[in-house]
């Protein structure tokens, strides 16, 4: 799937290199070779994708699962996106951006190489979107009862908490642009693999890996001091805020901090919950199961010692 979308990105970045000054006209002079590239690709992924299901339940055990019960069609993918709608559309969102940008102050060549960009990461989806999508129809097609999540790396770190996650069979799961990861076809979750264990992908990176994915210096030193690499992540997406302490610029997060999350339970025990209201801007208002939760990086910044660093993450539930 990678080999085949590479060469499917590549061969639309050359061809899009060829657009001109007249949007219009460029397009429609080129959109026939562009199409005919991604459904030459979602073709070879489909087909691929129905050999991938039936070798990987051969490999991993599971053979009285590799006989479909049913007839597959998995050519009806191509020249469709993930989102149902045809190629084309998505294929013609580069003439739509390059225009937007153009019309904020870009030059034409400025508007059609930041177009570029956004039709490298629309066609790595697609070609991804059609693997999946053929996987899926191979094992709705066989007596499996769902799929565990697995990556492909190099993988951010929102994949990487999630990797090793079963799903049901009618269920699947949510992907973020770009995003490459597959399914194991299975009944129960695989381990052992570092494609399917978080913790496993984590150690194997180098240490400039690490920080890039642990998104800070203060995270990775938490990390290795024992946080959750789950935590962190979470913390991330779903957003830090700013306010002053003490005179002071801290980060904080609201991850964990409702009645049953292990940073409330833990700043609870702490007899913390109330004091943190310290932390309030003026005007606002939390109720005390939602208070702020410092981040690694506040808290080794304001920390006297490394002993008093500890005590701080186990406080706010980093480490438990």
């Amino acid at each position: 799937m990678r080999a085949e979308s590479g060469a499917a990105v590549s061969a639309i970045r050359r061809l899009w290199r060829r657009m001109g000054e007249d949007f219009e006209s460029s397009w429609l002079t080129l959109a026939p070779s562009m199409i005919q590239v991604t459904d030459l690709a979602q073709e070879r992924v489909a087909s691929l994708a129905q050999q991938y299901i039936p070798d990987v339940l051969a490999e991993t055990g599971q053979k009285r699962a590799v006989a479909p019960t049913l007839a597959v069609n998995a050519s009806s993918l191509v020249g469709t996106a993930g989102d149902g709608l045809p190629t084309e559309g998505l294929l013609y969102q580069g003439v739509v951006h390059a225009r937007q940008q153009v019309a904020q102050g870009a030059t034409w060549r400025q508007g059609l190489a930041s177009a570029s960009g956004l039709l490298t990461v629309a066609v790595g989806t697609l070609v991804a979107d059609t693997a999946r999508a053929s996987e899926s129809l191979a094992m709705g097609a066989r007596p499996v009862g769902g799929q565990v999540r697995m990556l492909n790396p190099p993988s951010c770190s929102r994949c990487v908490v999630l990797a090793g996650r079963w799903y049901r069979k009618s269920t699947g799961f949510q992907r973020h642009p770009g995003c490459d990861c597959v399914h194991i076809p299975t009944s129960e979750g695989l381990a052992g693999d570092l494609t399917v264990d978080p913790r496993a992908y984590f150690d194997s990176l180098d240490d400039a890996g690490k920080v890039k994915f642990a998104g800070s210096k203060a995270n990775l030193e938490a990390i290795e001091l024992g946080a959750d690499i789950n935590q962190i992540v979470n913390a991330y997406r779903t957003g830090m805020r700013t306010a002053q302490l003490y005179g002071k610029s801290i980060t904080y997060t609201l991850e964990g901090t409702t009645r049953h999350g292990l940073a409330y339970r833990a700043m609870s025990q702490a007899q913390y919950v109330r004091r943190q209201q310290e932390m309030l801007r003026a005007g606002q208002r939390y109720r005390s199961w939602r208070s702020p939760r410092l981040m690694p990086e506040s808290i080794f910044r304001i920390a006297t010692s490394r002993a008093d660093a500890e005590r701080l993450l186990r406080l706010y539930g980093w480490l438990l």
